[in-house]
């Protein structure tokens, strides 16, 4: 490249100190002059770093090292009496001083040290592994306080191959993602994540956990190094997963921890992260290694998206291992027992439906079959989340058995007139009429529908009870679901049924008489599609089985959702 090229380039470089001028091409030629042995570039990699090490250096006396020195002075001397055990876990490559300085942030940072281990992988052909032996070597001496510090040195497997190896050796109760551009400032931030674990502790009995540390440093809903509990790793038997390059394997985790709704931050708690991309660190040989091109993130990432059942397997385990809970806690009892089931139902109604949302209908019937295997239910096909095993299971309840099937029947022509000249949302979702014990702003559109079912208490009087109107607008398939107890009957009145309408419910297959009702256990699993012509119009409600009060059928559960 020419002068005035390589002189373009740099000032670009040297442009990236400010954060709205960093992208993606920015990126492209530090990749370029770092691979550039021959065209006279590499001086613009030698500079540029020499400008981030001043701004490191600016950072910390600046920045970190006040706010470390204002945490320790505002933190209290009160230590748990028996800390939790941690392992950080922190493979590194040609970086002895950084992983030094992260050592050092770690022992005066924490409020415990003897408690934490920090267990460390170094490629057997790294250059710098004599650095590394001599300063693990003499790290009793560097970082007395702290526990445990072990090098293990080994074949080049990769970073995320390396953070199994190491959490394989871990005795911590929570496992850390850790790596050799991190330092930590807050002092006490291994008592902050006593304390929250201490808190989801008391409300998880299962331990199944992913936190964070959380100090507003990341935009938007960014995170970073999860931290995960041992009854987490030791559900999936292993730390990461190695199928990425590098890039995805925290989103991995993080994915998995929110499908369960067990992703929790540690507020407050600041930990830098020195990345190359925001100017924190020199761009080095490493980072060339293990990351430096967007090729490799636009690959990593498009395989992410590809691995949607996976993850949701995965998830489903951990959501096996909350179902169990903690069995053997004598001062819980069978209730403690009942509700680790509920939150189990829940965790699986909630990764089958998103199964069946994205078509993989195979590795939802997995996910439904692994529930069974483990108690939650007696049937794939039926999967409520407040579960009675006492009542049976009936697709096809006879009509004329419910008053209020004739009720209907004699109003359908003025109900179905009044729903054609109705407006029609143009998705062809449902249309919410109640909720909440009161008719929604929709239901004013259809008095004649609404008198109806005012004239129906069971359909209205519980906590929970909704009614909706299905417009299946051909040519449409829904996805499979079920409803929320199989206390409560599904009513579902044909209110236009063109042909080539229907519905599977459980493993019967039929459609809804036109002016007539079909009614079944309401945790059994529905399919609706519609293949015809004209829209096909349904309205859905619950009412209590025959011969239960409403109360008798309803808990709190029932008011947050009511099913499809």
């Amino acid at each position: 490249m020419s002068p005035r090229g390589n002189a373009r380039d740099f000032g670009r470089l040297l442009l990236g100190h400010f954060r709205r001028c960093r992208d993606g091409k920015l990126q492209d030629v530090v990749t370029e002059a770092l691979r550039d042995d021959e065209g006279g570039r590499a001086w613009m990699i030698g500079a540029l770093n020499s400008t981030i090490r001043f701004r490191r250096e600016l950072a910390y006396a600046l920045r970190l090292e006040p706010r470390r020195l204002r945490t320790k002075l505002a933190f209290p001397a009160a230590v748990p009496a028996r800390p939790r055990p941690l392992s950080l876990l922190c493979p590194t490559r040609n970086r002895v001083d950084g992983l030094a300085e992260f050592l050092r942030s770690v022992q005066r940072t924490a409020a415990a040290p003897g408690r934490i281990e920090v267990l460390c992988y170094v490629d057997e052909d790294d250059p710098a592994l004599p650095g590394y032996r001599e300063l693990f070597g003499g790290v009793r001496q560097r970082r007395g306080p702290l526990g445990r510090c072990a090098l293990r040195v080994g074949p080049p497997i990769g970073v995320a191959a390396a953070w199994n190896r190491l959490a394989a050796e871990a005795t911590g109760e929570f496992l850390l993602m850790a790596n050799d551009d991190q330092l930590y400032v807050d002092h006490g931030w291994d008592a902050a994540l006593d304390r929250r674990a201490g808190e989801l502790a008391a409300l998880h009995e299962d331990s199944v956990l992913c936190l964070y540390f959380d100090a507003a440093q990341y935009p938007g809903d960014g995170r970073d190094f999860p931290i995960v509990s041992r009854a987490w790793y030791e559900t999936l038997g292993y730390f990461v997963p190695t199928i990425f390059q590098q890039w995805e394997v925290e989103q991995w985790v993080f994915d998995l921890a929110e499908r369960l709704g067990r992703l929790y931050p540690v507020s407050g708690i600041f930990v830098e992260h020195r990345h190359y991309q925001d100017y924190k660190a020199p761009f080095d040989e490493t980072y060339q290694r293990h990351r430096m091109t967007r090729e490799k993130s636009f690959a990593d990432h498009a395989l992410f998206l590809r691995t949607g059942r996976e993850r949701a397997a995965e998830a489903a385990k951990l959501a096996a291992r909350i179902a169990r809970g903690r069995q053997s806690a004598p001062e819980t009892g069978a209730r403690v027992g009942e509700e680790a089931a509920v939150r189990g139902r829940r965790h699986y109604r909630a990764l089958i439906d998103e199964l069946h949302a994205d078509g993989q209908r195979e590795a939802a019937m997995e996910c439904a079959e692994l529930a069974v295997r483990q108690g939650l239910w007696s049937s794939p096909l039926h999967r409520p989340v407040e579960y009675r095993r006492d009542l049976p299971v009936r697709a096809d309840h006879d009509a004329a058995d419910f008053w209020f099937t004739a009720h209907l029947a004699g109003r359908h022509e003025a109900i179905a007139a009044e729903v054609r000249a109705a407006p029609v949302d143009p998705a062809g979702a449902p249309v919410l009429l109640y909720r909440d014990g009161a008719w929604t702003a929709a239901a004013a559109a259809l008095p004649i529908t609404t008198g109806v079912l005012d004239g129906i208490p069971e359909a209205l009087v519980f906590p929970g009870a909704t009614v909706e109107l299905w417009q299946l607008r051909p040519p449409v398939r829904l996805p499979p679901s079920c409803g929320p107890s199989n206390a409560f009957l599904r009513v579902e009145f044909g209110i236009a049924v063109p042909a080539e309408s229907g519905i599977r419910i459980g493993g019967k297959t039929g459609s809804w008489p036109e002016g007539g009702c079909l009614i079944f256990d309401d945790g059994l699993e529905r399919e609706r599609w519609h293949r015809g012509a004209e829209p096909a119009v349904v309205l859905s409600f619950r009412v209590p089985r025959p011969g239960q009060s409403a109360s008798d059928s309803t808990s709190a559960g029932h008011a947050v959702e009511a099913g499809r």
